[in-house]
């Protein structure tokens, strides 16, 4: 289980690395893992793992420490970058190690390299072409390379239709959403969950940057937030505030006729 936070634009990176320390402490907001024992009773500790765009592309840096025990996370509060991700892990599937610390990477024919990130667990078995070989032991990475194996097209609405469809696949999760990031864009995708709360994703909107969080984040308060819808694909443009919603159509129409229903 696990913790995201994406961000792009004009942001301050130390308030987002807080934030998401904040999260990995568990101090920043009540959902369903926390409930009976209250905040601070569901840590990620597991590791981080963090990627932004400079001018040698995509960067990553990875630990297998709890962010916020790690001194190496206060070097990251000096990146200059107008487009970031950043991941903590609480481990489900798969020890603790750097090979298990997202985000992962691997090379698409037609999207070229690609990073990802998880959250939830999949008990289900995935399937992937055999040109993705994994490193490590974890779901997650199986995952990604899943997803990777039904995209045919290097298309917005066509990578958005086969995320989407490689998430129904699985019916032995309680939850998962997804991140897929190339050089120039950012696809987020979840999947209709039994805790909407820890497995939502939160949207933010800034004057100036754009946020995408596993949580509505307490150090943004005065920023518009909204939920992603789980027939929703949300598309960043990296290192701006363009964005772009694509949804399924089938979801649109079940929709409907269950309130007519």
């Amino acid at each position: 289980m696990c913790r995201i936070t994406i961000a792009s634009g004009n942001f301050e990176v130390a308030k987002v690395i807080d934030s998401i320390i904040f999260m990995a402490q568990d101090q920043n907001s009540s959902h369903e893992r926390n409930t009976e024992k209250g905040l601070g009773s569901y840590t990620h500790p597991d590791g981080w793992g963090v990627a932004y765009l400079s001018d040698k592309g995509l960067v990553i840096k990875k630990s297998t420490k709890a962010i916020f025990k790690d001194p190496l996370v206060d070097q990251l509060r000096k990146i200059k970058t107008d487009f970031m991700f950043i991941h903590v892990r609480k481990e489900s599937c798969g020890k603790v190690s750097l090979k298990n610390t997202h985000p992962f990477k691997a090379r698409h024919p037609l999207l070229g390299e690609c990073l990802f990130c998880h959250n939830g667990t999949i008990k289900d078995q995935i399937l992937f072409d055999a040109s993705y070989k994994s490193q490590g032991s974890t779901d997650s990475e199986r995952l990604f390379y899943s997803i990777l194996s039904d995209i045919t097209e290097n298309e917005d609405l066509s990578i958005a239709k086969k995320m989407q469809q490689n998430l129904q696949k699985y019916p032995e999760t309680k939850g998962s959403n997804i991140v897929l990031a190339t050089l120039d864009k950012t696809y987020v995708a979840i999947r209709k969950n039994q805790l909407p709360k820890y497995f939502g994703m939160m949207l933010g909107q800034g004057k100036d940057f754009l946020l995408i969080s596993s949580e509505k984040l307490k150090t943004f308060p005065d920023i518009k937030w909204r939920s992603i819808l789980p027939e929703e694909v949300v598309i960043i443009q990296n290192g701006t505030t363009s964005f772009s919603v694509r949804r399924e159509k089938k979801s649109i129409i079940q929709k409907v006729m269950a309130k007519l229903l």
